[in-house]
């Protein structure tokens, strides 16, 4: 079960409240002129090939492995209503690799920014900020054998897991050169993590049965080829003999707290950004669990993150950007950590992004 729960989190890739995807490049002047439309659009990876962080190389358990190769896309797009307000929005598409196992996960966003004192020369502009940013899935599934408390699971699967967040901040955006612009954020945010229900399977007696875990305890149901007669086709026992209660356990509610700051030089047609992000959290009984079963919880997380890229037309430039995690997807992915998969959040993570940004 602990290694189950762990793939199903993500965490297992070698790789939560936390804080919205590219928060690091957060600005107060995210547009030049009022009216206009930004869109991005990007491929996402990282494998053994393309491994600019050395995280799956420099893991003793899973290098050479699958584990961790992570590919995807994702689109975001942002108006600059008026000279004072911005909205943008985002979506993501993950596909995360664990052994014979795929984590399919979605991620968007939401945010509208509003500047309360507008910049001039080398003086500051101030933003405010508020968002709304989740991350949600089908199902995530361990096909694979996992021994529990002395009973082994043949397969589990989580239904529906997902989180979602609601972030306020505040952004301070200044020159310090003529082409050079440094931008400060702080932020606070409030995180639930749910999931449908937990399922499995094990084999008793030479027979398969089926495993639903409730609040209290663990139902199975007899499943083919073995019928009913000459074995018990229903028992339930209570949680205490799988040692969890997977809804107390996989289900929180957290607070967190953000801050970082953001390098952004234009000279012609070249652009290059760097931004780093430090994240807090504190959440409401998962940690407690951990702790008092001798476990190491993890609290913080640090993020960095940088792109350079090049117009290749009046409104069109290609970029590369790369991100890298102390802590995984503590940052990004809340649902990934519960008292099961924390112990793998020591692990840090990168990928790699390419595309294309348009403004009109």
């Amino acid at each position: 079960m602990k290694k189950i729960l762990f793939s199903l989190g993500v965490a297992g890739a070698v790789s939560s409240a936390a804080a919205a995807p590219m928060d690091a490049f957060l600005s107060a002047n995210p547009s030049s002129k009022p009216g206009e439309v930004q869109l991005e659009a990007a491929y996402d990876l990282v494998n053994r090939r393309v491994d600019v962080f050395n995280v799956r190389n420099s893991d003793s358990s899973f290098a050479g492995t699958n584990v961790g190769d992570y590919h995807g896309a994702h689109l975001r797009g942002g108006w600059a209503i008026s000279p004072r307000i911005w909205v943008d929005g985002g979506f993501w598409e993950r596909r995360i690799d664990y052994r014979s196992d795929l984590a399919k996960i979605h991620s968007w966003q939401l945010a509208a920014q509003y500047k309360l004192v507008e910049g001039a020369g080398y003086q500051p502009s101030i933003a405010l900020r508020l968002g709304a940013w989740g991350n949600y899935a089908d199902e995530l599934k361990k096909s694979s054998s996992t021994t529990m408390q002395g009973v082994t699971l043949n397969s589990v699967s989580a239904s529906k897991p997902k989180d979602n967040q609601y972030q306020l901040d505040l952004i301070g955006s200044s020159k310090v050169l003529d082409n050079l612009e440094l931008s400060m954020f702080a932020g606070v945010g409030h995180s639930k993590v749910s999931l449908d229900s937990v399922q499995g399977s094990t084999t008793l007696n030479g027979c398969n049965y089926n495993l639903a875990f409730g609040p209290t305890e663990v139902v199975g149901t007899l499943a083919p080829p073995c019928s009913a007669g000459a074995v018990i086709d229903r028992f339930t026992v209570p949680n205490s003999l799988f040692g969890i209660d997977v809804n107390r356990e996989t289900q929180y509610s957290a607070r967190y707290y953000h801050g970082g700051l953001m390098l952004k030089w234009t000279l012609d047609d070249w652009q290059l950004r760097a931004g780093f992000e430090h994240q807090s959290f504190n959440r409401n009984h998962v940690d407690d669990i951990i702790r008092s079963r001798g476990g190491a919880t993890y609290k913080s997380n640090n993020i960095l993150i940088g792109d350079i890229s090049y117009k290749l037309f009046d409104n069109t430039a290609i970029f590369l950007r790369g991100q890298y995690m102390t802590n995984q997807f503590v940052g990004e992915i809340p649902f990934a950590y519960n008292t099961l998969t924390a112990s793998r959040f020591n692990k840090h993570y990168g990928f790699i992004s390419t595309g294309l940004v348009m403004t009109f």
